[in-house]
């Protein structure tokens, strides 16, 4: 997520609930008053309804497109809760003040009943209080307050809870951030400088939960309000610095840290780690023949069920170095780096990326290489249940060091048939579903073909794949559809020495099954003409002829299941 051009300085806050609709709201915080007061539409500000959607730039979206439920405030109206008081509700008002006793300059203040899990929103005046019905009950309250310090002139955002309860009578509470703890992060080198830092607060009830987090500047200090004692909710919290900084030489590194407390709020949440409870990273970003820009994004997965991940994201560039030091042992992390080309206008044209998910890290030191393989076919993922096959296959994929794959292709399509004849197309070039005849079994042919242009890379310009496999009627079963991964440790940014033999280490991507048999073909013409190359114990050797400028592969097995698989790639790689 990205601010609109000229708006890179405007901090983002957002709300979270999975208690009915887990939609994700996320505003900038200059444009909180403008949504009370009606002059901007809320719903261009709820990301969950919006990437629904297929949409990315929340401007451009014609408001017929629009989320359609009604709103009250920042929040959608979940389906079937009461608009209208009832006749027992009763009035709660909250006054909130900023960590010097005056009004903050913008308030979030948000409720959820701990019996239904609704939620809603109390509109705070300019005299610092707001009151809202509400049907007798237990109550969280979520606060976030936004502020600038009278003493040190920098922003504050204070975050917290506080319990209510609403009976036969009106019912007041007061807020002070007077009472809230600051929220900081020491790290070991000198010259690292706090670049963004994120604060994720959640309270938890039993039907789901209901949060608010905020991207804050470098130059914005966070506190968080005590934890309430309460029996009705839990709280889990997460806070997410980012620090940066260059080695001798030259070469940047960043800290991302994530420190989460499962089941409680900090007391006293100033944090301070050492390089050796963290694995230092050193990461080889490496293109395949054009120069990429592009960002590394690191999601920290602090507690168990975690429904909301916030990455931290620090831009790259591919071909370079870094070195990235993340929080080890107490924290899992999804990981998801990307690199892109884009026109004169800031727009998407190609690119690649690679994605990880639950890695665990030990302290101690790791290298990371994205890109450096020769190019050949990715898993597929396929399924039957019933009479209905689906699934989806990654045409290009690189296997040396991290699985690397295509962005987009600009045709393909994939196919199923048994016996010769058709069942059924798909347009796409990657997710399938087809539906079979009532009780169909036998063996089937799965095709895939795909091409690109050359815009993030000349290698890859089309792939196929074709597999063969048997199949019957199931309630649900996974099916496995090997390919055969290609690692070769003298392709480097997609690029191998053309005057010195290659070794190839062939191996098979299945689940379950062992590979019968691997065989290797390779073109130097793009595919025009083909030699088989002999494979001993997975491993082959190639000689390329003079003057070659890119070497293609036509990979074959068998599994023991009796499943056969060819896929080819023009272009696996290139040489120099």
């Amino acid at each position: 997520m990205t601010p609109a051009p000229g708006r890179e300085d405007i901090e983002f806050v957002g709300q979270t609930s999975t208690g009915g609709s887990a939609d994700v709201i996320v505003v900038p915080v200059d444009m909180l008053e403008a949504i009370r007061s009606g002059e901007a539409d809320p719903r261009r500000y709820n990301v969950s309804q919006l990437l629904a959607g297929g949409h990315t730039d929340a401007g451009a979206v014609p408001e017929s497109e629009l989320d359609s439920r009604e709103y009250a405030g920042l929040f959608p109206v979940e389906a079937g809760a009461s608009v209208t008081a009832s006749a027992a509700a009763q009035e709660l008002t909250v006054s909130v003040k900023d960590r010097s006793g005056g009004t903050p300059e913008d308030s979030i203040v948000g409720w959820v009943h701990a019996g239904t899990g609704e939620t809603g929103e109390i509109e705070i005046g300019e005299d610092g209080t707001g009151t809202v019905a509400l049907e007798p009950g237990e109550y969280m309250i979520m606060t976030t307050l936004f502020d600038r310090s009278d003493t040190t002139g920098r922003s504050e955002a204070v975050f917290g809870f506080t319990a209510a309860t609403v009976g036969e009578e009106p019912t007041k509470l007061e807020v002070d951030a007077a009472a809230a703890a600051p929220v900081t992060a020491e790290v070991e080198r000198e010259d690292a400088v706090l670049t963004d830092h994120l604060l994720y607060l959640e309270t938890t009830y039993e039907s789901g939960s209901f949060g608010t987090f905020d991207f804050l500047d470098p130059d914005a200090d966070v506190f968080v309000l005590p934890q309430p004692e309460t029996g009705e909710f839990g709280f889990n919290f997460i806070y997410q610095p980012v620090f940066a900084g260059a080695e001798d030489g030259g070469v940047p590194y960043t800290y991302t840290l994530a420190f989460p407390e499962a089941g409680s709020i900090p007391a006293d949440p100033a944090y301070t780690v050492a390089d050796a409870d963290l694995v230092e990273e050193e990461t080889d970003f490496q293109d395949l023949g054009v120069e990429l820009e592009g960002m590394q994004c690191d999601y920290p997965i602090g507690w168990e069920d975690q429904f909301f991940l916030f990455s931290q994201c620090t831009d790259r560039v591919f071909p370079s170095k870094a070195t990235t030091l993340l929080t080890a042992e107490s924290v899992r992390w999804d990981r998801h780096t990307e690199g892109v080309v884009l026109d004169e206008q800031g727009e998407f044209l190609d690119g690649f990326y690679t994605t990880q998910q639950d890695v665990a890290f030990e302290p101690g030191s790791a290298k990371r290489a994205i890109g450096d393989g020769p190019l050949a076919a990715g898993v597929p993922y396929a399924e039957r249940e019933g009479d209905r096959i689906s699934g989806g296959v990654t045409p290009v994929a690189s296997h040396g060091g991290e699985v690397l794959r295509m962005f987009d292709f600009a045709s393909g399509e994939v196919t199923l048939s048994r016996g010769g004849e058709l069942i059924g197309t798909s347009d796409s070039w990657g997710e399938f579903s087809f539906k079979l005849p009532y009780g169909d079994e036998g063996r089937y042919t799965l095709t895939s073909e795909a091409a690109r242009g050359s815009v993030a890379t000349p290698l890859a310009v089309s792939a196929t794949a074709t597999w063969e496999f048997d199949s019957a009627t199931a309630e649900l079963e996974l099916l496995d559809l090997p390919v055969v991964v290609v690692e070769a440790a003298g392709v480097q940014h997609g690029w191998a020495e053309g005057d010195e033999p290659l070794e190839l280490e062939l191996s098979l991507s299945s689940g379950e099954q062992e590979a019968e048999s691997i065989g290797l073909e390779v073109s130097y013409d793009d595919g025009a003409t083909w030699t088989e190359v002999e494979v001993d114990c997975g491993t082959a050797e190639l000689v390329h002829p003079e003057g070659a400028e890119y070497a293609s592969l036509r990979l074959t097995a068998t599994d023991a299941a009796g499943t056969e698989v060819t896929h080819t790639t023009i272009r696996s790689f290139g040489l120099r």
